[in-house]
């Protein structure tokens, strides 16, 4: 069932990165318009290993606002974002929109922005409808109801009650930026 089968998420993360980055909490938080380098960087990884991410077009855009980076899905702008905001801090945030397969902090590292990490379709679908619903996390029913041949209801789960998870702010520009 690859709903619930945890697999690498590529690209995905970059909205919930970006997201972070702009929470209004955050001491510096960023804007639609701040500013990224499109440039061959090379970054250092915590096992103090070179790390150089390339656009899958394996072309660069020089200076690029976020709202760019985001809508054309740009590699190194992520990175940079990622290493702004941290790979600690960007997991436990990523705990609140409902993704929970990621382990050890440890584990992961720079590439995590393009991917590197596994997640489950359906949390992933649970996380993104946080933009949409202004910020509010909902727990993902995958069962509505049951009823019986007669049309009679037998089982109704609980909805389970929003969560504010996100600035009701960013949730609207994440969303008008994608």
């Amino acid at each position: 069932n690859m709903a619930v089968t945890p697999r690498q998420p590529g690209s995905a993360l970059k909205p919930l990165i970006y997201a972070e980055g702009m929470d209004p909490q955050r001491p510096a938080p960023f804007t639609a318009a701040t500013m990224f380098l499109d440039v061959q960087t090379t970054f250092t990884t915590r096992k103090n290993e070179p790390y150089t991410p390339v656009n899958f077009s394996r072309t660069e855009h020089g200076p690029v606002l976020l709202r760019e980076s985001l809508g054309a899905s740009l590699n190194i702008p992520a990175v940079a974002a990622l290493e702004q905001i941290g790979i600690n801090e960007m997991l436990l945030t990523l705990e609140d929109y409902g993704l929970q397969t990621f382990s050890e902090p440890a584990d992961y590292d720079l590439s995590f922005a393009l991917g590197g990490g596994e997640v489950r379709l359906l949390d992933l679908t649970g996380a993104y409808a946080a933009f949409a619903n202004g910020g509010s996390r909902i727990e993902p029913q995958l069962i509505l109801e049951i009823t019986d041949v007669a049309g009679e209801v037998v089982h109704r789960p609980e909805s389970a009650s929003p969560v504010q998870i996100l600035d009701a702010r960013v949730a609207w520009l994440v969303s008008d930026m994608l």
